[in-house]
């Protein structure tokens, strides 16, 4: 996928419900959309380059509030409709009113989830501004280049001529290009990479506040068994909201078994499945169906494996089945155990 696709064009639009008589005495619930959370789009959803509309239902409340939601039309993709729910049910409203009271009433809000990549025009705007600036020796034009070159952005796709960029802007202090070149040395299914060049541009990244830079220099240092350092790097990743390392994190502090890693451990967990970390929500997930640092709640728990299992991942399939199997925070249903089971064994 290019890069540009992580600028989201996106609309939400309130729609008329039939709930209320529209009538002089009385008025349908409005959006105070000022107070809405823009939806985050969920990085599966974005990898698949999933789009849609999805029309939603919400119950409101005398105050204003969200009481019920429901899906009334999906997208065609959970994870899109699922995200979009859980964001605009913390909306408040200004509550629908019958006789100039308020009063709980339905009513129904659409979502748009659309991917908008730029004009050729544009593509060959952004060509002609990277390259003059590259050439004044300006560093963040150079990683731009780098950028356009790496992906193909407007002209044809050069490595070679991608990294000569990334690595003049990179020598110059970007950290974006640093984190790129990282990640262009980093080993992936089908290479070995070079974990040594990765670990330096990381670390150079990573010392100027890049988050994921962190992350990633972390996750080889553990590989290296340096989990001290690992854990450090984690930490400041994890500061600066980075659920990925928050999950790492809380993963690494639950293993070490003291009670006080235990308790932090929980902690970063929770942080990072609330921004639908799927590894955290599982790992989270079995702490409270084992009570592990927590209280043991079978309902939360498949809650937990419910949000990660729309995003196909098996290890929350699995448990989910178990759940359904046993009849353990849902209702007993031997056949939707059977059918996460099957879904396990699919091509992901």
């Amino acid at each position: 996928m290019k890069l540009y696709l992580a600028a989201l064009a996106v609309a939400a639009t309130q729609l008329a419900a039939p709930a209320l008589a529209q009538t002089p005495a009385s008025t349908k619930p409005a959006a105070q959309f000022s107070t809405c959370v823009k939806p985050e789009w969920p990085k599966e959803s974005l990898r698949h380059e999933e789009q849609g509309t999805v029309q939603l239902a919400f119950l409101i409340g005398t105050d204003g509030s969200v009481r019920e939601s429901r899906v009334e039309r999906s997208t065609g993709h959970p994870l899109l409709d699922q995200a979009a729910q859980d964001s605009l049910a913390r909306c408040k409203f200004k509550p629908g009113t019958e006789n100039g009271q308020p009063v709980e009433t339905w009513t129904r809000m659409q979502y748009v989830w659309k991917i908008d990549g730029p004009s050729q025009k544009q593509m060959e705007v952004d060509l002609a501004q990277a390259r003059a600036g590259a050439e004044r020796n300006e560093p963040e034009a150079a990683y731009k280049l780098g950028l356009i070159y790496l992906n193909g952005n407007g002209v044809p796709r050069d490595q070679d001529l991608a990294r000569s960029w990334l690595e003049k802007a990179a020598n110059q202090g970007s950290a974006g290009a640093q984190e790129t070149l990282g990640l262009m040395a980093s080993p992936r299914t089908g290479t070995a990479g070079d974990p040594a060049l990765a670990a330096v541009w990381f670390r150079k990244a990573a010392e100027q506040g890049k988050a994921n830079s962190q992350y990633f220099l972390a996750m080889l240092l553990h590989k290296q068994g340096n989990n001290d350092e690992a854990k450090m790097w984690l930490r400041k990743a994890a500061a600066q909201n980075h659920p990925t390392a928050q999950s790492a994190l809380g993963s690494m502090l639950l293993a070490s078994g003291q009670d006080d890693d235990l308790k932090e451990g929980i902690g970063f967990l929770q942080k990072a499945a609330a921004q639908q970390d799927r590894v955290a929500q599982v790992v989270l997930g079995q702490c409270y169906e084992t009570g592990l640092g927590v209280s043991q709640d079978y309902a939360q728990a498949a809650t937990l494996y419910q949000r990660a299992a729309l995003a196909h991942n098996r290890m929350a399939e699995l448990a989910l089945a178990r759940l359904y199997e046993q009849g353990l925070g849902v209702p007993q249903d031997k056949d939707k155990a059977q059918l996460l089971l099957q879904q396990t064994k699919a091509p992901q």
